[in-house]
């Protein structure tokens, strides 16, 4: 008898709050908030797409300057003290 009462309890629970987001969701269209929404994720999706450009043109860099070749140990710390010198 108690798990009946508690079953009809949470079914009646599960509806108002059903209701309610709905009635939330036709809200939030009328005040524009979807449309915000889904510019904010084309807005992500632009610089996902750039960021892929950005790396697809790194890679191919690093191809043409020789696919497979490690640099030695050092080199990258040698260029940025080169720069900084530079900068001075």
């Amino acid at each position: 008898m108690r798990r009946i009462v508690w079953v009809a309890v949470g079914a009646a629970g599960g509806i108002v709050v059903y209701r309610r987001a709905q009635q939330a969701l036709v809200d939030a269209r009328e005040r524009g908030l979807v449309v915000s929404a889904q510019q904010v994720g084309l807005s992500a999706a632009s610089a996902l797409g750039t960021a892929r450009a950005l790396a697809s043109g790194a890679v191919a860099d690093a191809r043409e300057r020789g696919a497979g070749t490690t640099p030695p140990p050092g080199t990258a710390a040698a260029r940025v003290l080169r720069q900084s010198k530079q900068g001075e």
